[in-house]
């Protein structure tokens, strides 16, 4: 783990460590939000990096390890290798300890930056049980570059509108009766089913919004084979 301490909380390095966030390539930065030590809330803050719409919906509002687990999933998930955190003079013992318990599940390497000249004595504490080094801001959070026009997202053309997708083929599976814990499908010849076939563009778009509809995995993987292969299961 590295402790980057940047003493005169510069807005070059704040600046620099959230253009140094990108997803695709593995980096996520993490602002976490102000005012709360809420284990939860940097539950919630990491997801948000990801991309995954928050506060996660269905589970007891108290309840913090279905939001680390889905942060771990969907870490896992999309081969992101990097979190940069912001703010961390203000860690509290539970939020470091599931900062750790994330990197455990998934292999992150874990950066925490630091904008005080030196550790608070309950941070110090907390981290002297963790091996770690220390950096120097300037050396590892230079300036960020102006963004170029290839850094600037591309155009979504058919943002806000509706899309029309093939209708979905319900997939059904018979008990013979011979042997009613065999199942078998019917092959999709037999229902005159063909793939549907969605232009490149519908496709980006189906993608952008199945990444940010839903911070749940595996509701979004299920999703996503149904839109592409126009199949549900009963």
């Amino acid at each position: 783990m590295t402790v980057i301490v940047d003493p005169g909380d510069d807005l070059v390095h704040t600046r620099a460590a959230l253009a140094a966030h990108d997803p695709l390539a593995g980096r996520i930065t993490v602002h976490p939000t102000p005012g709360t030590d809420s284990t939860l809330a940097l539950a919630h803050d990491v997801l948000a990096a990801l991309g995954k719409p928050v506060p996660v919906a269905g589970y007891r509002g108290h309840d913090t390890g279905p939001a680390w687990a889905l942060a771990a999933a969907w870490i896992l998930a999309t081969g992101t290798t990097h979190l940069l955190l912001l703010r961390a003079h203000f860690l509290t013992q539970p939020r470091l300890d599931a900062l750790l318990l994330l990197r455990r599940r998934t292999g992150l390497r874990l950066t925490l930056v630091v904008h005080t000249s030196r550790l608070p004595a309950g941070v110090d504490r907390i981290l002297s049980g963790v091996r770690h080094h220390f950096a120097d801001a300037t050396a590892l959070l230079p300036a960020a570059d102006s963004p170029s026009a290839a850094d600037c997202p591309l155009p979504r053309p058919l943002a806000n509108r509706w899309i029309a997708l093939p209708a979905l083929t319900t997939l059904l599976a018979f008990d013979e009766p011979t042997c009613p814990c065999r199942c078998s499908a019917p092959l999709a010849p037999d229902r005159d089913f063909f793939p549907p076939v969605i232009p490149q563009t519908t496709q980006a778009e189906v993608a952008w919004r199945l990444h940010r509809a839903t911070a749940h995995p595996h509701l979004a993987a299920q999703l996503a084979t149904a839109v592409f292969t126009a199949e549900a299961s009963p």
